[in-house]
């Protein structure tokens, strides 16, 4: 949700803050400066909360919770307790502000129970809170299909009983190891899981400061005002009585780049138009019937308009490339006239989505050549592309494809996330178990470098496999031996979201293809997913959606020493 609408400066109304240490005068200053803000707030601590000013409709924005900070079970309690009363949480204030209740004597009088006690607070404590609140709203992202607005994270050093008294518990671990080194590993990775996500920490002053403090923490807590400013470790320190002054710790005066350098994902959206031939190739079986064939009408009648409506809708509807078999467009050209004119990318699936190894080289050939023939007649030029069927293609679909200068195929894993020359592979052949071990344990052949150059180039591989489509996971087929068709669509969601971020933290930059079919993202149920998923992979600013051939053309150049960049 947007904060545009928000009528305070700060816009911060409606959001839920989790408060710890909420016992303490900070915590409580703390609590009572959010619900005035409009806040949904749980306090949250191993003693009584009070505030004084929770009354009325405040009340009811307030949520009391008793538990051990320093324990992880009563942590991830506390949370999952606050989510369930308030939903997802947007803003951690994680108050270290447990002060050891001899404050008075000396450090060499001080025992060992309170310095442990106040360093399992203000050490551990602070880390479960964080690591679960960031949990929690891993969760809730990942049910909700979008970032959590304003996801923040406020860290308090140590409050003293007293002006200028400072806690002889609170060792420099405390503020050099814990704020610094924590806001520094939670800076790194918080931006993978919310891009807004910020994370900051104070080390505070007195408890006549408190009013200060909080409302520090409440600018520091609000996107809208302080949306600039993250990483960041700050004293508020006495200039007067009254008036804090925000000093940066020496150690990290020099501010952390807010973002890395830029790492392009190019996001390839392909849809098969398999509609009837896929019931007819490589899906054909003796007890296909009329009821099998219906889901091939439903892809193509039903499947591709709801797809083509969610592309337009997205603004990517001539960012795709369908690959449309020659039997689909001739047998539903309505249809495919609709897809040819969102501007897209037409390549080639076969005439009745044969497997290349249920066809002589010549029967391959001849279906190659009506298939070109028909996606020239429907685009007006000559397709650049090709997939095979149920990936079901070997070296003489390759040989074809060179011999009628097909730019790509899309077939292929020899890589996840990066194209590749189309290798050049002498046939492997299987093992005849009848003839002796010495006759098949022997390493893969090689090409002879003196008569075949070791690639097919300048015919590119865009990868796409398995795990890249939707269908294996989310259609029942009645007679594939390993069909499913029940599984979750946020599960396929979850697991894609999951191989994005690795690959953008992990990979220089890779390319993230989508397979898509009618048949199964044009089902209610799985085509909101689809939506959710195309919508969170354009909102990343790095993030370019392309055509295929576009892929394939700017990685051959690269490549190749052609790239104008």
């Amino acid at each position: 949700m947007s904060r545009e609408g928000s009528s305070s400066f700060l816009g911060l109304e409606g959001l839920h803050v989790f408060v710890t240490g909420a016992a303490g005068v900070l915590g409580q200053k703390v609590a009572q400066e959010f619900l005035e803000q409009g806040c949904k707030v749980t306090a949250h601590d191993h003693r009584s909360v009070e505030v004084p000013s929770a009354t009325g409709d405040r009340f009811a924005h307030l949520n009391v919770q008793t538990g051990d900070i320093s324990d992880e079970e009563s942590v991830r309690s506390s949370i999952a307790l606050a989510v369930k009363r308030f939903g997802p949480i947007n803003v951690l204030i994680a108050n270290a502000g447990v002060a050891s209740e001899r404050q008075d004597c000396a450090i060499w009088d001080l025992s060992l129970d309170s310095w442990e006690q106040t360093h399992r607070a203000n050490v551990r404590g602070i880390f479960l809170a964080v690591k679960h609140f960031l949990q929690a709203a891993r969760t809730a992202q990942q049910t909700l299909g979008t970032e959590l607005d304003n996801l923040a994270i406020v860290i308090a050093g140590n409050e003293a009983s007293k002006v200028g008294q400072a806690d002889p518990t609170a060792s420099p671990s405390d503020k050099a190891g814990l704020l610094d080194g924590l806001v520094r590993r939670v800076g790194d990775d918080i931006g993978r899981l919310n891009r807004r996500a910020r994370i900051n920490a104070v080390n505070l002053g007195g408890n006549d400061m408190s009013e200060d403090i909080a409302r520090t923490m409440a600018f520091l807590a609000s996107y809208r005002a302080a949306g600039h400013i993250t990483g960041q470790y700050l004293n508020l320190a006495h200039q007067t009585e009254t008036r804090p002054l925000l000093t940066a710790e020496p150690t990290v005066s020099i501010p952390r780049p807010l973002t890395r350098t830029r790492n392009k994902i190019r996001v390839t959206v392909s849809i098969d138009l398999d509609a009837v031939s896929g019931w007819l190739g490589t899906g054909h079986h003796p007890d296909n019937i009329l009821a099998d064939y219906s889901a091939g009408f439903f892809a193509a009648q039903v499947g591709v308009p709801r797809l083509l409506r969610l592309l337009h809708k997205l603004g990517l509807a001539d960012r795709c490339t369908w690959f449309i078999p020659g039997h689909s467009a001739e047998s539903f050209p309505d249809e495919v006239a609709q897809v040819i004119a969102s501007g897209c990318e037409v390549g080639l699936h076969g005439y009745a989505h044969e497997g290349a190894y249920q066809l002589t080289v010549e029967q391959e050939r001849d279906v190659l050549v009506r298939c070109i023939a028909i996606a020239t007649k429907l685009t007006g030029k000559k397709p650049a592309g090709y997939r095979a069927p149920l990936y079901q293609l070997r070296e003489s679909t390759l040989d074809l494809l060179e011999e009628f200068g097909f730019e790509y195929d899309a077939s292929l894993t020899d890589h996840d996330c990066h194209p590749f020359f189309a290798p050049r592979r002498p046939p492997l052949k299987p093992i005849d178990f009848s003839q002796p071990a010495s006759t098949w344990m022997h390493p893969l052949p090689r090409p002879s470098a003196s008569t075949q150059p070791p690639d097919r180039r300048p015919l590119v591989c865009v990868p796409c496999n398995w795990y890249m489509e939707d269908m294996t996971p989310l259609q029942f087929l009645p007679h594939a031996p390993n069909s499913h068709g029940y599984t979750d669509a946020r599960v396929i969601e979850n697991l894609w979201r999951e191989r994005f971020l690795w690959l953008r933290e992990n990979e220089d930059q890779p390319i993230f293809p989508v397979l898509l079919h009618p048949d199964t993202s044009g089902m209610a149920h799985v085509v909101g997913m689809v939506e959710r998923l195309l919508g969170w992979l354009r909102g990343w600013e790095e993030v370019e959606f392309c055509q295929t051939g576009e892929v394939a053309r700017w990685w051959r150049k690269r490549e190749m020493g052609e790239e104008e960049e």
